[in-house]
């Protein structure tokens, strides 16, 4: 299939698509896996199929492959989340890394496989620089990036006042530069 690529010997990865609606709604109605992601509310389904798969899929059509990629355990099927790399600007020079997976997949390994893939596509896509912002507070996940490659570029005050503290605390800002032979971790 042009649409599946295989992100390592344990990840397959396919592009998002309607079929993966449920899997989606149970990730994201999960309050763990949403608590630094809007103000710690876990989404509906209602939004899910209004909101989060249109916006999952909009770049299936891409050359590039640049866009959003279900991931599953090639082993057993078991779906493990999402990870996706978006374009931020045109003409095309810088792309956005976002990933959300299931509790069940925290902690071994495919996180970082996901990511490495995704940075992968920008490069094959001729991008010069991958980021990815998150909340300040999320620490687990700003080791990931810097894991991948990525660096601290700054910290971005937030203007919301959200119920949470995670929200109070603002965001952070990575990014990876591919234009200067930049090579990822082995």
């Amino acid at each position: 299939n042009e649409w599946a690529l295989v992100a390592s010997r344990r990840t397959a990865l396919t592009r998002t698509n309607w079929p993966d609606v449920d899997d989606v709604v149970a990730l994201n109605a999960d309050a763990e896996v949403m608590r630094y992601l809007d103000h710690g509310r876990p989404m509906t389904a209602a939004q899910v199929l209004a909101e989060e798969m249109p916006r999952l899929m909009a770049h299936n059509g891409r050359a590039d492959r640049l866009g959003s990629w279900v991931a599953r355990d090639r082993g057993t099927g078991n779906f493990l989340g999402w990870f996706m790399i978006t374009p931020v600007d045109e003409p095309l020079r810088n792309v956005e890394l976002a990933y959300r997976l299931r509790r069940k997949a925290w902690g071994r390994g495919y996180d970082i496989e996901g990511m490495l893939c995704m940075i992968e596509i920008a490069r094959a896509a001729h991008v010069s620089t991958v980021i990815a912002t998150m909340m300040a507070v999320d620490v687990v996940s700003r080791r990931l990036m810097e894991k991948a490659g990525l660096h601290l570029v700054q910290t971005l005050v937030s203007e919301t006042t959200g119920p949470t503290a995670a929200a109070a605390s603002g965001e952070v800002e990575y990014a990876l530069d591919l234009t200067m032979g930049a090579r990822l971790p082995a």
